[in-house]
């Protein structure tokens, strides 16, 4: 006499990474030791007969993936799929954060940014040797003996990753006396924004001093980032609306960040307190 004796098929396989990125691949791979049958669901309308392979998602959400072994045993796996994370070419390559024009013996401050680059050599054009190897420089043009007309310099940047260097146009207009000591404009701007906002604080004319912000430093942008104390942020409107009903508030100094193509500011950082 035979008797027969079955028993259920012990799945084992493996789906992964269960996390991942719209686009990239999803590997699956059975190898139960008595499966000769394989039903894959991947809960998007595909599906494969293959023990093993490879899927592609292309909307982001929750899946869940189905594998049937021989018609009867039975195992779920759950896959988170992610956006792609938001980028452009300009993130993705190196450039020059800085100003366009400037004054004679001005400080100014122009920085390297994006690409991951670890290695910077920046030339300034006026001494024909490099300036700074620092991923943030500060530079003052010299005084020209022709300060008839303006005079425009090449900025060059080499980085680790760039095969050519980057290049940016400054042009240099006659302004200080060769004697006077170099000039921060981040300063004088920094401070102009904060003698405008402590108005505000102060009750003043909320209009007058908001509209003038608004128009010189911020391209008429109302939505440009504020962020206080480094630990708060708010829109630049909400944050003046703000301001002038939050009353007693002390502006004790405002630094900027500016697009490097039009010398808008898109931030400000604001340091405040109340006594």
């Amino acid at each position: 006499m035979l008797y027969w004796y079955t028993s259920e098929i012990e799945i084992q396989a493996r789906v992964y990474p269960v996390q991942q990125v719209v686009g990239q691949p999803i590997r699956y791979a059975d190898s139960t030791s008595q499966g000769d049958q394989w039903r894959w669901e991947f809960g998007n309308g595909q599906e494969s007969w293959r023990s093993r392979g490879v899927v592609y998602y292309y909307q982001p959400g929750t899946y869940l993936i189905r594998l049937r072994v021989n018609k009867e045993a039975t195992r779920t796996f759950t896959v988170v799929i992610r956006p792609k994370p938001q980028s452009s070419q300009q993130d993705s390559i190196v450039s020059i954060q800085g100003p366009s024009n400037g004054y004679e013996r001005e400080k100014l401050v122009f920085r390297a940014v994006g690409g991951g680059a670890r290695q910077f050599t920046w030339r300034f054009g006026a001494t024909g040797q490099i300036d700074s190897r620092d991923q943030t420089a500060i530079y003052s043009f010299p005084t020209e003996e022709d300060r008839s007309k303006p005079h425009t310099y090449t900025v060059e940047l080499m980085t680790d990753v760039t095969k050519y260097p980057i290049r940016k146009q400054v042009t240099i207009i006659r302004g200080y006396n060769r004697f006077d000591p170099p000039v921060d404009s981040l300063d004088f701007v920094g401070n102009d924004i904060r003698q405008q906002l402590q108005q505000i604080a102060e009750g003043q004319s909320f209009n007058t001093h908001y509209n003038y912000l608004l128009r010189k430093y911020l391209c008429n942008r109302n939505g440009a980032l504020v962020q206080i104390n480094s630990t708060k942020a708010n829109d630049f409107y909400s944050y003046c609306m703000g301001l002038q009903f939050d009353k007693g508030v002390r502006i004790d100094g405002v630094s900027v960040v500016s697009d490097s193509t039009t010398s808008c500011i898109t931030r400000l950082n604001v340091t405040q307190h109340k006594p």
